[in-house]
């Protein structure tokens, strides 16, 4: 028995003795924007979702008489309409020389310690027939009920950071292969052998637990923009602050950067994102602005010394000898 390898099937089929069908799958290919997940072929009828886990439940929009084992090719990418500003203002790169670099002080604290695996209550002996491990990469599916359940009889391997997709390349946090396409994406072997078996029954962390979340920069001439991805940030929960040499945010209690983060689908409980930016260089809090919404936080912070270039975004990163200003400021 092999798999299907058309986008969204998955479906195990015979091989040697004809492929079967209907096969329902997703010609397109998979887009990830901004935290929202989808398919290039169906984003009107299928919704862009949040979770990772819910972008692999969308269901396929097409239908093929059969089973496949060869690699579904990607289609071609369509390139946008560039316009002559645009063109012009991606070709703009101006190199500016520092005065002094910042000093990288000693780290303070090393990597917090890793987090528990999640595990199964042992009171969770009856497992339903067709209920799947929620370990990513695991892929487990119960296929007959048990009414008893012995976990050192369970080989569970699974991927224990997340997907990671960055300029084409996609792979997980917590092991170092990349691929390039989505089939072989899905194909990554599991890295991590779990301690307590399957994990059949979702977890429920204690409220309000601290989270990460991925952050980009970019500067201009006279501000450095940041934006913080956050899903399900609740806006009355949290807080920001702009000050001359940090900025902090506190989503849910108080902080120079705090964010409250809803439940979502696959997480049902609340967490908070907290952070406190030491910049590289000061800014002025009074010109400096911030937009919060569902999705992610966009700072526009701006610069007292206007023209001077940020190597870093933060003091105590490492520098590389020169900086780089991207773009233009807007009015």
């Amino acid at each position: 028995m092999v798999l299907c390898k058309r986008r969204g099937c998955g479906t195990e089929f015979d091989a040697t003795g004809g492929s079967k069908g209907p096969c329902t799958y997703h010609p397109g290919a998979p887009v990830f924007h901004e935290g929202l997940k989808s398919w290039s072929c169906c984003k009107e009828t299928n919704k862009p979702v949040l979770e990772f886990e819910q972008f692999m439940k969308l269901p396929g929009c097409a239908t093929a008489e059969s089973h496949t084992d060869e690699a579904q090719p990607l289609p071609a990418p369509q390139k946008p309409a560039v316009s002559n500003e645009e063109e012009r203002l991606s070709t703009t790169l101006n190199a500016v020389q520092l005065n002094k670099p910042a000093p990288i002080p000693p780290p303070t604290q090393g990597p917090p310690p890793p987090a528990p695996e999640p595990r199964d209550p042992d009171s969770l002996v009856h497992v339903p027939a067709g209920t799947a491990c929620r370990r990513s990469g695991c892929n487990y599916v119960q296929k007959e009920a048990l009414d008893t359940r012995d976990k050192t009889q369970e080989a569970c391997r699974y991927h224990k950071g997340v997907p990671i997709f960055h300029e084409g390349s996609k792979g997980y946090t917590c092991c170092k292969r990349r691929v390039l396409h989505f089939d072989d994406f899905l194909q990554i072997e599991p890295c991590t052998q779990a301690e307590h078996g399957h994990l059949f029954e979702a977890p429920k962390p204690a409220d309000n637990d601290r989270v990460e979340c991925r952050m980009d920069h970019y500067e201009t001439p006279g501000d450095v923009r940041v934006t913080v991805y956050a899903k399900g940030v609740e806006q009355s929960n949290s807080v920001i602050e702009i000050r001359e040499n940090e900025v902090r945010m506190h989503l849910l209690t108080q902080v120079v950067l705090s964010l409250a983060l809803g439940a979502t689908p696959s997480i049902p409980h609340t967490r908070r994102f907290e952070r406190t930016l030491q910049l590289y260089a000061p800014v002025n809090p009074s010109a400096s602005t911030y937009t919060l919404g569902k999705m992610k936080l966009d700072l526009v912070l701006a610069k007292q010394a206007e023209g001077e270039s940020w190597p870093t975004l933060e003091r105590g990163e490492r520098v590389f000898g020169y900086g780089l200003t991207f773009g233009r400021r807007t009015a």
